[in-house]
Formats: C-alpha cells, sequence, structure tokens
C-alpha cells in the first residue's frame, strides 16, 4: 500500500530533535501522481500568495472555495464572509478596577501577544500552502496518531494529557464554551512524530474540539509555536483545514500561525487567550483568540452529532504525542509542576467557562478536578491565591519520559 511504503521510509529519516524538511526518496510515477493529485485538491487556486518574514506559504483563497465547504453536509449553506457571532453569545468580560491595575502593574514582566495579519483581501481567507513534504509527514503523523489514541491508557505510550477539567453537573450550569489565558512556549526537543501542546478542549460524546498552542515538527515541518485547532467527530478527525468542516472567516489571522514571541521562564510571559463558544441561535462552535476577541471562524453545527448540543465536559491543559516504547518529548516548558508559582510554568489562567442559559463567561474557581495519565507531578492549580487576575489557573508541565512498555 503507497502510504504503508511512505510510512517506513518517513520512521526512518525522521529523527533530528530540530525539526527539518524530511528527506524523500525517489518516488516513483505512481507515487508521485497520487501526491501531486492530492495536492490539487487540497491548494486550491489562490487570489493572492503571501509570504511571511519565517517563509511561510499562505494562499488567499476566495471564502467560497476554502477546504470547509468540501464537506458532505456543507455544500448547500448560506455562509459569507461577514458572518460572525450572533451579539447574545458575545459576553465580555467585566474588569474591575483592581484587575485592571493588576494587568497594568504586570505589563513590566508579560508581553502581548500582537498578531500581525498576512494580509489577505477582503472576500478572501488565509491558508497555509501544502507541500509534498507536508503531505507526506501529515499521513505518516496521521496514521501514528489514529494508532495510539485509542485506547488511552497509562500503560500505553500515545497521546497523554495533564490539566483541569470541569463538567455541567459540577457547576449546576449547561456549558455553552470554555475560555483561558494561556502562556505561549516553544517545548524544547520535540521530535519528529511527537507533540507538545496547551489547550482548551471541549467535548460531548464522541465530538471534541480543540484549539491552543502547540509545537508539532511532523505536523509543520519546525518546531515553532503555533496556533492550532483540532476536530474531531464520528466521521473525521483533523488538525487545523486538513479536513473540512472549519469555516475561517479571519482575513489575517491563519490557523498553524506562528507566534512571533514565546515566554521565557523566570524572566517574562507571553500569553494568548483561546475561547470556543458556541452560538445558541444557531448551534456554531466559535474559535475567537486574543483579549479583542478576533474571530478566526467556526465549526458548524451540522456536521456534529453530539456538539450539536452544548457541552459536557471541558479540559484546559497540556497534552503530548509520542510514537510507542519511546521516550516522550517535554510537556510545556519541561518543568516538574512543584511551586504554587504559575510564572515558573506552563499555565492556563482564569478559566471560565459560558454558562449557556446566561451567555455570560463565568470564572471555575470550585468544583473542577484535576486530572493527569503521566503523574501529579505533571500539573498543578492555585489553591490559596485565587486573585481576580489569575482567577483558578491550571499550571502544567514536565520533563521527556517513557510512559509504559
Amino acid at each position: 500500500m503507497f502510504w504503508v511504503k511512505l510510512f517506513v521510509l518517513v520512521a526512518l529519516v525522521l529523527t533530528s530533535c530540530v525539526a527539518k524538511p524530511a528527506a524523500i526518496r525517489e518516488l516513483s510515477e505512481e507515487e508521485d501522481f497520487e501526491l501531486e493529485r492530492q495536492l490539487k485538491l487540497l491548494n486550491k487556486p489562490p487570489v493572492k500568495t503571501v509570504e511571511t518574514e519565517y517563509g511561510h506559504i499562505y494562499d488567499c483563497i476566495d471564502f467560497y472555495k476554502q477546504p470547509a465547504f468540501d464537506h458532505a453536509l456543507l455544500k448547500n449553506h448560506d455562509f459569507h464572509p461577514e458572518m460572525k457571532p450572533s451579539k447574545v453569545n458575545r459576553p465580555e468580560k467585566v474588569e474591575t478596577a483592581e484587575k485592571r491595575k493588576r494587568k497594568r502593574s504586570h505589563n513590566n514582566k508579560t508581553k502581548a501577544v500582537t498578531l500581525k495579519g498576512v494580509g489577505c483581501p477582503h472576500g478572501t481567507v488565509p491558508i497555509r500552502r501544502t507541500t509534498k513534504e507536508d503531505l507526506i509527514r501529515l499521513k505518516t503523523f496521521n496514521e501514528m496518531f489514529d494508532s495510539n489514541i485509542h485506547p488511552q491508557t497509562n500503560s500505553e505510550p500515545g497521546l497523554h494529557y495533564a490539566g483541569g477539567r470541569v463538567r455541567p453537573e459540577w457547576i449546576k450550569k449547561s456549558i455553552g464554551g470554555a475560555d483561558g489565558h494561556f502562556t505561549l512556549y516553544q517545548t524544547p526537543y520535540v521530535n519528529q512524530l511527537q507533540f507538545s501542546s496547551g489547550l482548551i478542549k471541549v467535548s460531548n460524546g464522541t465530538d471534541f474540539i480543540k484549539a491552543g498552542w502547540t509545537v508539532n515538527p511532523t505536523l509543520y515541518g519546525d518546531d515553532r509555536c503555533r496556533f492550532f485547532a483540532y476536530l474531531h467527530t464520528r466521521e473525521q478527525h483533523c488538525f487545523n483545514t486538513n479536513c473540512p468542516g472549519f469555516v475561517i472567516v479571519n482575513t489575517d489571522i491563519p490557523l498553524d500561525y506562528a507566534f512571533p514571541e514565546v515566554s521565557q521562564t523566570g524572566v517574562h510571559m507571553v500569553e494568548a487567550r483561546f475561547y470556543i463558544f458556541r452560538d445558541p441561535l444557531n448551534g456554531n462552535w466559535w474559535l475567537n483568540i486574543g483579549d479583542k476577541e478576533k474571530t478566526i471562524g467556526f465549526w458548524p453545527s451540522r456536521i456534529f452529532t453530539d456538539l450539536a448540543y452544548n457541552a459536557d465536559d471541558v479540559f484546559w491543559g497540556g497534552e503530548l504525542f509520542t510514537i510507542p516504547n519511546s521516550k516522550s518529548s517535554p510537556m510545556g516548558n519541561g518543568l516538574k509542576v512543584e511551586y504554587d508559582d504559575p510564572k515558573l510554568y506552563a499555565y492556563a489562567r482564569d478559566v471560565s467557562i459560558v454558562d449557556a442559559d446566561s451567555q455570560k463567561i463565568i470564572g471555575v474557581i470550585g468544583a473542577n478536578e484535576v486530572i493527569s495519565d503521566i503523574g501529579w507531578d505533571y500539573v498543578r492549580q492555585n489553591y490559596f491565591y485565587v486573585t481576580k487576575y489569575w482567577g483558578r489557573t491550571i499550571m502544567f508541565g514536565g520533563p521527556a519520559r517513557i510512559f509504559g512498555k
């Protein structure tokens, strides 16, 4: 089988700690033809092409030709480039004078993330161009990822997590979304066929969506800290726009955006706010980033079964993935969480949920659970210093380790 042969090849060459494009043997005519066919499906004709300062190529694709609309359930739609969440579900966090003062005094240590757009024209959306090397890495990674996340056990390497979670019955409220401020880190020593992430995960039944930051050399070909989203339904699962479903409306900030600056432990913190919420008028799940709530796009309700309704579980924290029988990457900034000082670790600050009934953003200050399948030294929450600025803060991270045999 074509992809099996490619997997053997790529597994042999993807070994460096610093991510570099994978070497590829000379492909047969049949293999090359198959790659070209898939590239034509993935790379839509651009209206404009933009190259970033890091050498990343983004194509500005006509809104109506973006990959989302290749989904069978989205063939007939009434979506348009000016779409926004309904006003009823765009709550603002109310900041007290004390909280504003704390933010100002904190600015000498915390640098805000400036999201500079890639400049796509109105009516188009930015999508990173896929290369043959990307496609080979992606297929290989998907095969490894899919084969190891189910079943997920403590004794089997694969996808692992450490963070906090909340369920509606614990807080006596219906959950229509989640919010959190995450420190951005370029997790060190993440190898090919591994990743390390800080994220929000919103779930119901077999459906879930994730968003946050990630270091994923196999997916991107480098070890930069990037903005990502992940979709999982009964029919499909993929990162960003690698399968149809996520409708982009933002013309400047692409999924897989490389953050220009990351945190330095003990020196300064760089944060990004991630916010996922459900529009109660149509059931679409929106993704925003930043304190000023830059809207990136949405997952239409019609592609879900269980998440066509509210969420029954929310998670904030870290994840890592590694291939079986190998040492994992670190998580977060690589430090064990030993002290009640968020400035030393990767964290999700002021974690909150959206009350689906009132449409208010409510801080989670109790009735949540700390969870980890890789050890309790990988996660901690601030029980004693729950200020209005920090709210409930989940700290996560730890060194590389072999999990199971």
